[in-house]
């Protein structure tokens, strides 16, 4: 089977990419696709600001590897060695003008908007870069990757939606019932808020979970899990 993949990218240089072909084509269709020039003012803006920050992480990135290089060659060099001049913080144009948080929530409400227009066609989806390309599916080898952590005292399974719809979710909570159905979950993470037994301060669950294209679980089960859960002492 063929599967449209995700328009925007997991990756942020990925993500920068799409922001700025979007922020770059989107004034043209405007008028088309009824979106006003504050929205695109504000795509715009957005693209500038996200690919600044980006720059900014990755300048001092390079500045920090050289000072640590710097600091390892006066602390383990030779004697003898003269070391290079110190590294110079890097310096970095102007800030576009600053936006709130949340950019890519925006952008997903807008393309939603973009899409239901009446005058959208493909066409315009494909220059403006929110529609993923096809690729071939093998539903046999779908296999979630199930990580965890725990936030509040309750276990998050971490899972990635991949060309899956949605997934479900199994539970055994060593209490001789061995895997059962926890939930169907369409939205990475999984906040697991089930009340931990009285008296017990601290247990191990294990999850696993399959994938699920329209109603039907495909592919195999995930390798379990184990988290382990502690009772949280409340703060008085």
């Amino acid at each position: 089977m063929t599967r449209k993949a995700y328009y925007i990218s997991d990756s942020d240089p990925g993500k920068a990419q799409f922001l700025t072909n979007l922020a770059n084509k989107i004034g043209a269709d405007a008028a088309t696709l009824g979106i006003s020039p504050a929205e695109v003012a504000s795509v715009q803006a957005d693209a500038a600001m996200f690919k600044y920050v980006l720059r900014m992480q990755e300048a001092f990135k390079t500045f920090k590897q050289a000072v640590s290089a710097y600091k390892n060659l006066l602390r383990d060099g030779q004697p003898s060695e003269t070391p290079s001049p110190l590294p110079v913080p890097p310096t970095l144009p102007a800030p576009p003008a600053l936006v709130n948080s949340g950019i890519f929530w925006r952008t997903r409400k807008l393309v939603a908007r973009i899409k239901a227009a009446p005058n959208y066609t493909e066409a315009i989806g494909e220059g403006l870069g929110i529609v993923g390309d096809e690729h071939v599916v093998d539903r046999l080898e779908l296999k979630p990757v199930l990580k965890s952590r725990l936030d509040g005292g309750y276990p998050v399974i971490i899972w990635k939606k991949g060309p899956a719809d949605r997934i479900n979710i199994y539970v055994d909570r060593k209490d001789g019932k061995g895997f059962v159905f926890l939930t169907t979950d369409s939205q990475p993470d999984y906040i697991d808020k089930h009340p931990m037994p009285k008296g017990v301060e601290s247990l191990v669950w294990d999850y696993k979970a399959i994938y699920l294209i329209g109603d039907d679980q495909v592919g195999q089960f995930s390798e379990p899990i184990q988290v382990t859960v502690t009772r949280q002492v409340e703060k008085r």
